[in-house]
């Protein structure tokens, strides 16, 4: 009986130690060359650019959790205006920390990763925003009145959106750009 108990935890502390062993080249976990262990960036948002751009706006609830090979955080603000002159609009900031994956033959850093997703996202023409520390992408939605802004900063992924109305009508496609890249400055000044 003894034998067999000590069996079990000679396999245990294989099983164990195995597992640990495996798991340093997890893409979900952070190498120490990633920069940034997490998604962060959407409290670089204050409320006085809010106020300023999206009056009245109100934040929805944050969601952050796991992402294949990182962390996902997406926030949005939701504004209705302040009086009937007032645009209405939504911002919606979603930010993605991609970690190293050392699962392959040669190793992807997280920095690597997120400049790859920062290409796929492009479509094809697309308008240079200075940030920052670096440069955006910018390009009108699909939708009139939205705007589309892309960047990374190491091994972090940031998107910007925004849709806007004045009045009834869309907003200009240059002025949601603007917006977008205002709040996409604040943002990568922050990181």
């Amino acid at each position: 009986m003894a034998v067999i108990g000590a069996g079990a935890a000679v396999l245990s502390a294989v099983a164990i130690g195995g597992g640990l062993w495996l798991s340093g080249n997890d893409p979900a976990v952070p190498e120490s060359g990633d920069v940034h262990t997490a998604a962060t960036g959407c409290d670089a948002v204050t409320d006085e650019l809010l106020a300023e751009r999206m009056p009245g706006a109100v934040a929805d609830p944050r969601e952050q959790g796991p992402l294949e090979g990182g962390d996902n955080l997406v926030c949005v603000w939701n504004s209705a205006g302040t009086s009937d002159g007032d645009d209405r609009g939504t911002l919606r900031v979603d930010v993605s920390a991609l970690f190293t994956d050392a699962t392959g033959e040669e190793p992807v850093t997280g920095a690597e990763r997120a400049a790859e997703a920062h290409s796929a996202l492009l479509p094809a023409r697309t308008d240079a925003v200075a940030l920052p520390g670096g440069e955006g992408r910018v390009w009108p939605g699909q939708v009139p009145g939205t705007a589309e802004l892309v960047f990374h900063s190491d091994n972090l992924l940031v998107r910007v959106s925004y849709a806007g109305l004045a009045g009834d009508d869309p907003v200009d496609p240059d002025d949601a750009a603007e917006l977008a890249a205002e709040f996409a400055g604040q943002i990568g000044a922050s990181l």
